[in-house]
């Protein structure tokens, strides 16, 4: 390694500990204390391990780094034995600030509970696309304003709980039809519409939220800059969006992720993170091989204007961690908070009609389409209540709808998912989709029929959908 990269710790590579656990624990613990270590990105394990794991690589690494994980839907998304909270798409259905508030506040005390001091959340980006292959139900809706409103809400309760939130994915990946993981994306809206739509949510956070950072959208975006460089790479987008907070030289830009499709259009991750960085980037966000582009970019041959251009990136991750240090010395005890997100859903399923869905019917079928144990929950309750059975299936477990219960028709089938890159548009997996057809075919020759509700990203058929694609539903 060079001299240079001792001075710039801006590489932030993911533990995959959702995949082989005992080589990404290994790999984790030999980069804690590389010089070009800026901080971690998290996905799996279990909450004790977690703790553990995070405490001994701040240890290894003897001066402060950061632990930021993608917890959209609270701490479980990623963590075993954290809460798995609603999608956003529920709360911009259904939700107030004050709720949302709550959910940032929540998602941030677990996150810290396991050393997570980063949440690569909220989503801001507004669902103007209904094809949109990645953000569907993860965004709070389709409406710019209350996109703005909740999202500022949802910062303003990760500070409260301690944690740094960072909003995604600027300017905007809400209006793509492609999936920046394996494409480029271009959004082709005028430069006014991208500015009162797709930009008024990060404003917002920023300046109502007091959110500390960014991460980019590998997205071209034409109007804003007519190069057709990705926003990751585009200096003039990246400009505009310092502009917008209340002090451009304290805001941090993460780049989305080094590896994927849309930024290795620059040719390989070290080129992607040289142009990143002299476009305005601060925190080089999951390189694979982290290690070859520390010594392909940090090193005393490189330009001068890459050395100082990484040198004022420095600057900003240092603000981030001081941030952390601020939200978390602020936080103090944690309040007594209700079950919001229960609250929320049923007052969810209420506005979309879900009122009539349990009482006619004597069985209800849940197809959990992500293994999430507490899906279900609200309509378990609610049949509960109302004399109705229902059945959870986990999908990705190989779980099978009871048939021979069923087999007198009359029954709902609720679908539940969440958005997944490898799903496809509708985000519900082939497997979900095997498992479906059979309950649907059974509908007909029962003289019952079938009914059929999608808490998913998309409705694939006919029935009760929520959250909506736009201001039809």
């Amino acid at each position: 390694m060079t001299a240079r990269a001792l001075e710039l710790p801006l590489l932030v590579p993911a533990i995959r500990l959702d995949q082989d656990t005992q080589r990404e624990l290994a790999r984790a613990r030999e980069r804690a204390a590389e010089p070009w270590l800026a901080g971690f990105l998290l996905f799996g394990g279990n909450a004790q391990q977690v703790r553990e794991l995070t405490g001994e690589l701040r240890e290894r690494a003897g001066r402060p780094i950061f632990v930021a994980s993608d917890m959209e839907r609270g701490g479980g998304q990623q963590v075993e034995g954290l809460a798995h909270l609603p999608d956003l798409g529920i709360y911009g259905l259904a939700g107030t600030p004050d709720e949302v508030e709550d959910l940032g506040e929540r998602t941030a005390r677990e996150a810290l509970s396991v050393g997570v001091d980063v949440l690569f959340a909220p989503v801001l980006d507004v669902r103007s696309e209904p094809d949109n292959p990645i953000v569907g139900n993860r965004s709070f809706g389709w409406d710019p304003a209350r996109v703005a409103r909740l999202g500022a809400a949802f910062c303003r309760g990760a500070l409260k709980g301690g944690a740094a939130p960072v909003g995604k994915h600027v300017p905007g990946h809400g209006a793509t039809t492609d999936d920046s993981h394996d494409a480029v994306p271009v959004v082709r809206e005028n430069r006014a519409r991208l500015l009162e739509r797709d930009l008024l949510p990060f404003a917002a956070a920023l300046t109502e939220g007091g959110c500390p950072a960014l991460m980019t959208a590998h997205v071209a975006y034409p109007a804003l800059d007519p190069s057709g460089a990705i926003a990751t790479f585009s200096k003039p987008i990246l400009a505009h969006v310092r502009s917008l907070a209340p002090d451009p030289d304290l805001l941090c830009l993460f780049c989305d992720a080094l590896l994927m499709a849309g930024a290795l259009g620059a040719g390989s991750e070290a080129a992607g993170a040289r142009a990143a960085l002299l476009a305005g980037c601060d925190a080089l966000l999951y390189p694979e091989e982290p290690e070859r582009v520390a010594a392909e970019v940090f090193d005393v041959s490189s330009p001068r204007p890459l050395v100082e251009a990484a040198e004022q990136a420095l600057t900003r991750v240092r603000g981030l961690l001081g941030r952390c240090a601020i939200a978390q010395a602020e936080a103090g005890a944690a309040p007594a908070l209700l079950d919001v997100p229960l609250v929320v859903a049923r007052r969810a399923l209420a506005l979309a009609g879900g009122g009539g869905l349990l009482p006619e019917r004597r069985w209800v079928v849940v197809l959990d389409d992500d293994d999430l144990p507490l899906r279900g929950r609200v309509l378990a309750e609610r049949g509960r209540q109302a004399g109705v059975a229902v059945s959870v299936v986990r999908v990705a477990r190989g779980e099978q709808a009871p048939q021979a219960l069923l087999a007198g028709g009359g029954f709902t089938v609720v679908v539940m998912a969440s958005v997944r890159a490898w799903k496809g548009a509708s985000g519900v997996s082939p497997k979900l989709i095997g498992c479906l057809e059979p309950l649907l075919a059974m509908g007909p020759g029962s003289g019952a029929p079938v009914q059929s509700a999608w808490l998913a990203p998309r409705a694939a058929r006919a029935g009760l959908h929520l959250p909506g694609t736009g201001p039809h539903v």
